[in-house]
């Protein structure tokens, strides 16, 4: 067995965004402990770098700071558009200065001690990928990116993401997915195995706790045990919906659950990327007198909205990006002991004991009904205990197993 020394993550969002969690940050905070590990900032690009002026101030040279045990760098020129071959310069020198600085750590054979782990979302880094040339190469599949709209309906973009499917799939030494729905997919197109790994949960940030209290870091120490401000004066029962509102989240399903129980408040919490939904079905839902949209809330205080719901909902649609997908939310949802009402994904199959599943859209009132009115203590203590199996230590413990038994690596 080989022993990893270090795991580079390639990020697909900055490491301090707080609105926008994703897979790539949970993996890298869960493997404290197992080696080093390094996160390298995605390029912000030139269009979000023009409106960042203390970013543009620093990005051109290596940034590195320390967060948490994680040496978070951020490579000069993320701001360097894809013309003229400008990225593809940014790239070719970004990947040198790592190239000199795993040498310098890990001595000149290096890549047979440094993992290097990139999402599916991370095709804007091939050519830094080419240009370090890993040995120890592990992609991770977490949506299905042929079938996302913001992807599948615009030719650049998908053949951009072809090209770096095409690459990864050929050199990885590992390919992991969320779902089965993926694994099946692009094993099937690639000609080679997908392992499935599931998203995970940071179990003790959502669980509930005792009568009255929110669940820290909501609340300061010693702080009173107060909800968020904004939900003070939301009638009760709460309906909520947490998470990015775009392409595959229901509206039409929303709307009728608003006109249908004008009793319950419909809460949404996230970022509505306008581009990718109804604006008019989008404008006809917030003007229900029972819609409130909160936008988005950093990750640490969203366990103090999710423990004010009656009811926590997962409305997606059934498109195939939408089917394919694992939801983060489900998990984070699932540990907070409450009542979990979905559209029928094929996530949801693992914990059809513990979701409120409609046989159609039609009947998802009817299961929100079910869900206020049946999930007694017991089976939310039962439900939050499950989830413990399902953490993020164990997600890694799983890409573990998997790296020793295929590629002899041990971390």
């Amino acid at each position: 067995m080989n022993k990893i020394q270090a795991v580079v993550f390639v990020g697909m969002n900055p490491w301090h965004r707080q609105e926008i969690n994703d897979t790539v940050r949970f993996l890298a905070a869960a493997c404290r402990g197992r080696a080093d590990r390094l996160y390298l900032e995605p390029p912000r690009g030139f269009r979000e770098a023009a409106g960042d002026p203390a970013y543009l101030a620093g990005a051109t040279r290596w940034q590195r700071e320390v967060c948490d045990g994680i040496e978070i760098y951020a490579p000069p020129l993320g701001f360097a558009p894809v013309f003229l071959g400008l990225r593809k310069l940014a790239d070719s020198h970004a990947a040198a200065k790592l190239d000199r600085l795993l040498r310098e750590r890990y001595g000149p054979s290096w890549r047979e001690r440094v993992l290097v782990y990139i999402s599916s979302w991370s095709y804007t880094q091939t050519g830094l990928v080419q240009k370090l040339r890993p040995r120890h190469l592990l992609f991770h599949i977490l949506d299905d990116s042929f079938a996302f709209p913001l992807i599948r309906d615009h030719p650049r973009v998908l053949a951009g993401n072809k090209s770096f499917y095409r690459y990864m799939m050929d050199r990885s030494s590992v390919v992991i997915a969320v779902s089965r729905e993926l694994a099946r997919k692009y094993a099937a197109l690639y000609g080679r195995p997908v392992h499935v790994v599931r998203n995970g949960v940071d179990v003790e940030h959502f669980r509930p706790r005792e009568p009255g209290r929110l669940p820290a870091p909501a609340q300061s120490p010693g702080a009173a045990p107060v909800p968020p401000p904004e939900m003070a004066g939301i009638p009760r029962p709460v309906l909520m919906y947490t998470g990015s509102i775009n392409s595959w989240v229901d509206l039409p399903l929303l709307l009728r659950l608003a006109g249908a129980r004008p009793g319950c408040s419909l809460v949404l919490i996230g970022h509505c990327y306008e581009g990718t939904v109804d604006a008019g079905l989008w404008r006809e839902l917030l003007d229900r007198p029972n819609v409130h949209w909160l936008r988005s809330r950093p990750y640490g205080l969203l366990p103090g909205y999710l423990h004010c719901a009656s009811a926590l909902l997962l409305p997606r649609t059934g498109a195939e990006h939408s089917r394919a997908s694992d939801p983060l939310k489900l998990y984070e949802y699932l540990s907070t002991g409450k009542p979990v009402v979905s559209t029928a994904l094929p996530a949801v199959e693992d914990f059809r004991a513990f979701v409120y599943v409609p046989e159609s859209r039609e009947g998802f009132a009817a299961a929100t009904d079910a869900a206020l009115k049946d999930h007694g203590p017991d089976r939310a203590a039962r439900q939050a205990a499950m989830m413990e199996k399902h953490s993020w230590t164990a997600r890694v413990n799983d890409i573990a197993e998997i790296l020793a038994a295929h590629c002899g690596l041990t971390m």
